[in-house]
């Protein structure tokens, strides 16, 4: 075939075309996957502008992470058949990485919203708050009173979490009846609980109604502290709390130090 001068290009022509390394066309060439269309007797390479498309698609089947061995056993087998197969399995699986980044964006968003959030916050204050239903899932969580009960309660949780295949945007947060806590049982928590999106997975809800909020940001050694605030606020202003109590991380080891740091919200329903 001889080099017409208003379709071939040089490798280097070629490659900036199609926006890609002059390295990348001669790697290709060498494992076979895709070769200029014309070599010269003097070594030059020449690339038809019609083989653009071909290139396109290698470089987008190597975006959507297709090993390079497989994308050239299929140009080695390349038919129309083969290939709308090929970019069916393809646009299926770029669909559920859509989801997936979209899940990751979603994700991203609500912490930087939560972290904003709790830059503005005055640690001291006690506030009455106005909350919308909200729909959990919660897994039961053991007695805070040794480590191992710890990591077994949070275990479960994310266990339960991902065995569902329920998307996290939330980090999970425990909940105490009120009960236990106007007798100062602390540690005696009942649940572990993550917000979600959607109802198919949902096994509780914080009802819609007026909320008695607090912050801490001493440590979970000293928590107990932010409970006894807001038992003695609601005793001086005669209000009566109900259901339970829940703790919301607000900042944690993403941008804090250690979890002594971290600053965590409670509220619980004022009863009307």
């Amino acid at each position: 075939m001889n080099m017409n001068p208003q379709i071939h290009l040089t490798t280097g022509q070629f490659a900036k075309l199609m926006g890609v390394s002059k390295d990348t066309l001669f790697h290709y060439d060498k494992i076979g996957i895709f070769s200029p269309e014309i070599t010269a007797d003097n070594g030059y390479r020449y690339y038809s502008v019609y083989q653009s498309d071909v290139l396109y698609v290698i470089t987008t089947l190597k975006e959507l992470d297709m090993p390079l061995k497989e994308i050239k056993t299929y140009l080695e087998k390349r038919s129309p058949e083969e290939l709308v197969r090929l970019l069916e399995k393809e646009a299926d699986l770029l669909t559920k990485k859509i989801n997936r980044l979209q899940k990751m964006k979603q994700l991203v968003l609500e912490k930087s919203r939560i972290t904003q959030e709790a830059m503005a916050i005055d640690p001291s204050a006690i506030v009455f708050e106005e909350k919308e239903e909200e729909r959990l899932f919660v897994t039961k969580a053991k007695p805070l009173t040794d480590e191992k009960n710890i990591y077994d309660s949070i275990y479960h949780h994310y266990h339960c979490l991902q065995d569902n295949h329920i998307g996290v945007t939330h980090s999970a947060g425990w909940m105490i009846d009120t009960n236990k806590v106007y007798a100062e049982d602390y540690l005696s928590y009942d649940y572990l609980y993550t917000r979600i999106n959607t109802s198919d997975y949902a096994n509780f809800t914080i009802e819609k109604g007026t909320y008695l909020v607090a912050y801490h940001s001493a440590g979970y050694s000293s928590i107990e502290q932010s409970y006894d605030r807001l038992i003695t606020f609601a005793k001086e202003h005669d209000l009566i709390l109900k259901g339970f109590f829940y703790e919301d991380i607000l900042l944690d080891e993403l941008s804090v130090k250690g979890f002594e740091k971290y600053l965590i919200k409670l509220f619980v329903r004022i009863d009307t």
